[in-house]
């Protein structure tokens, strides 16, 4: 790896972060910080902040969890519902139907899917993926960084909000990742062996804990050049400085083939760089409910352990209401008791538990709880036809999520994920009928699933209203409308059966053929017995006809054979 990390090219990348953490700053740090206390209290990481990174002193002081759970019920159900580990998520295909169909291209997609399957279960991605939708659900934005590793080929880390800062295309993707990464002295021998500065190894011989601040910058390179071997020549620019120090120090200068960092966003607004989240909108009912949890709590413990007044010589002060409380007085009348409670008051703790279930519900909601605990929810006379109608209507909610979920994470995941594959030489070499071919991923989890399914209910109705009008006009006429061999295939897709499972065109007229002569040939048979005692005059007969076409000639080969 040889730099030639310039010093214009030193103050831009310097200036870049600068410039991308201000704008961060202004206007999203204040509010992440506001949701990682209610939601994710120990998540987040604002390195630029100096002494008050983090600013935990408030993290493990929430009155109730219930937004915490809220927020984990989220995304364990992302996790089940859509990158399940036990259960295919994803297929590839080609967007020629023709070609997918074809034999090579079957075997070639089956091999390369069997392998990405093996990869992603033995790497660290369902664990990094499970903390994405966390920081996604939380904050309205991820971001995971896709490397590759000698030992399992790919490795993924999730960032978290705060250490990271992101810039758009005009596109409106994300294509600039610009990060701080916390290091000791020994991280950064071990991670950089050949360009490790000497000053940084003598503090790793000196076995110092400091810790050392790295900016990692990836942006679109303008220099990029075809089919180069040098990495900082390839499509994405990628270097690694110490920020420490008045000389900052190259660490790496490289890049990538592909975009290595997977940003999400929950939903965009407009044209901002960073999403929304539920939690953005359960934030205003999390507080009202710590709130009202707090009053009740403070309540609870007044009505039973009042403040008291206790009797003292002329030493009056200011009153204290908080429970067990001792306010000394000289105004108790003699003869009264030396010490008596301060108030009666009898807290109104059902309409404030009624007030705190409603805030709940709303929590819960925000986070889209009732769709991924549905099941237990469901009428259980209902049938299993009936609650999944009704569970892929619910699903369509999540619809918009999903679709920008395809767009942002899955579909470069696998892009990326396959080009380390194949730069490893673990992709099997297409066959000539692929060559330029690229292929295209299709999404197959529960909640794809559960989106398609919804179209399920018109192919019924159609199938149902069909056979209906056949017994009305007691004709086969209205089923003949129906392409039968359509409709399976549109319910293949639907319920996510893998395309394995269905002939191809080839195989299936194939097939057809073979039916249609074999059924011939049956006919022929049942009618030898018949024919037999006329043998000699049959055969004249046949002989006499002359055939319309090839196909008759053919039958009647056949029948002569038969009859001779």
């Amino acid at each position: 790896m040889d730099s030639t990390l310039t010093q214009e090219e030193m103050n831009h990348f310097i200036r870049r972060l600068k410039r991308l953490e201000g704008e961060r700053k202004k206007g999203w740090e204040s509010h992440w910080r506001d949701l990682s206390r209610n939601f994710l209290p120990r998540r987040a990481r604002f390195l630029d902040a100096g002494e008050d990174t983090n600013s935990g002193e408030e993290k493990n002081f929430l009155e109730t969890g219930l937004g915490i759970r809220a927020l984990r019920s989220l995304a364990n159900g992302m996790q089940s519902g859509i990158t399940s580990p036990a259960r295919p998520w994803f297929s590839l295909t080609f967007a020629d139907k023709d070609l997918a169909e074809t034999a090579d291209a079957k075997l070639w997609l089956q091999d390369t899917y069997t392998k990405m399957v093996a990869l992603f279960a033995q790497s660290n991605f369902y664990d990094q993926v499970h903390i994405l939708y966390s920081e996604l659900a939380c904050f309205g934005t991820g971001a995971v960084i896709i490397e590759k590793d000698p030992g399992t080929t790919v490795r993924c880390r999730t960032l978290t909000a705060g250490e990271y800062a992101l810039d758009a295309g005009e596109d409106g993707r994300v294509d600039t990742l610009y990060r701080r990464i916390r290091m000791t002295p020994r991280q950064i021998v071990q991670a950089w062996p050949d360009t490790c500065p000497e000053s940084i190894r003598d503090l790793a011989r000196q076995d110092s804990v400091n810790w050392l601040t790295i900016l990692h910058a990836v942006e679109p390179n303008k220099e990029t050049v075809r089919a180069s071997l040098k990495g900082n020549e390839r499509p994405w620019r990628s270097v690694f400085i110490v920020l420490e120090g008045a000389a900052r120090e190259v660490l790496e200068d490289s890049g990538y083939y592909e975009f290595p960092a997977l940003c999400p966003r929950w939903v965009v607004t407009g044209s901002d760089v960073y999403g929304a989240s539920p939690a953005m909108d359960a934030l205003a009912d999390c507080r009202q409910l710590q709130k009202f949890t707090e009053d009740g709590r403070i309540a609870l413990e007044v009505e039973v352990l009042p403040p008291m007044l206790v009797a003292q010589g002329a030493v009056d002060g200011p009153l204290d209401l908080s429970p067990r409380a001792i306010n000394y007085t000289s105004s108790l009348t003699q003869g009264q008791d030396v010490a008596r409670p301060l108030t009666n008051s009898r807290a109104n703790l059902q309409g404030l538990a009624a007030d705190k279930a409603e805030l709940k519900d709303e929590i819960q909601r925000h986070f889209h709880n009732n769709l991924f605990l549905m099941m237990s929810d469901e009428d259980k006379r209902m049938t299993a036809t009936e609650v999944a109608e009704r569970n892929a209507e619910k699903m369509l909610m999540l619809g918009p999520v999903l679709d920008r979920l395809r767009s942002e994470l899955f579909q470069p995941l696998i892009e990326r994920v396959y080009g380390i594959m194949d730069r490893a030489g673990l992709i099997a070499f297409p066959p000539p009928v692929l060559a330029g071919q690229k292929f295209k991923v299709e999404f197959i989890s529960i909640l794809a699933q559960a989106q398609k399914q919804a179209g399920l209910a018109a192919i019924d109705q159609l199938i149902l209203r069909a056979g209906q009008l056949a017994q009305l006009k007691n004709s086969p006429e209205p089923l003949e409308k129906l392409n039968t061999d359509k409709i399976i295939e549109t319910y293949a897709d639907l319920l996510g059966t893998p395309p394995d499972l269905l002939l191809s065109g080839d195989e299936l007229a194939a097939l057809r053929e073979q039916r249609a002569r074999q059924m011939q040939m049956q006919q022929l048979l049942a009618a030898a017995p018949q024919l037999a005692d006329a043998a000699d005059k049959g055969t004249r007969a046949v002989k006499n006809v002359t055939p319309q076409n090839q196909e008759q000639a053919d039958l009647m080969t056949s029948m002569q054979g038969l009859l001779q």
